[in-house]
């Protein structure tokens, strides 16, 4: 079974994949074989989310950009956010895995925006219903 979801179709948004993400010289070679009609057919700027049980990989993908990681490590979604105070605060949307000891960062802002938060919140349940978990909001309160 594969899900697969455009979340955004915007040039520009307000947070960008982790940095795990690794830029694939040739995507075609990295993503899974049943993914690559979908990803030819959508414009590079998309953020693309898959879950695919022939290959047994799930990840996101931008503009030649992407996060590969297996189903069977996930354990679940987290969001997580420091509001501004005297600092700048940050937004992370992370995957936490087995036989690792931190989190995958999916996607960051490295400082708080409520449009980011805002963009995120909005995309949760297509998040949770491609990757097949449940998500976490976990406030850690302003940066002071």
């Amino acid at each position: 079974m594969k899900r697969i979801s455009i979340l955004d179709e915007a040039p520009d948004l307000p947070l960008q994949l982790g940095p795990s993400a690794v830029m694939a010289g040739d995507i075609k070679a990295v993503l899974p074989a049943g993914l690559l009609e979908f990803y030819q057919s959508a414009p590079a700027c998309h953020l693309l989310a898959w879950n695919d049980t022939d290959s047994a990989t799930m990840g996101l993908s931008r503009s030649g950009s992407l996060i590969v990681f297996e189903p069977a490590r996930l354990l679940e979604l987290t969001i997580n956010i420091l509001r501004r105070a005297k600092g700048a605060g940050w937004i992370s949307f992370e995957a936490v895995l087995t036989d690792q000891d931190q989190p995958l960062v999916l996607l960051e802002a490295v400082t708080f925006n409520e449009a980011g938060l805002a963009w995120l919140e909005a995309r949760t349940a297509v998040f949770e219903a491609v990757f097949g978990v449940k998500s976490t909001l976990i406030e850690h309160g302003y940066d002071c």
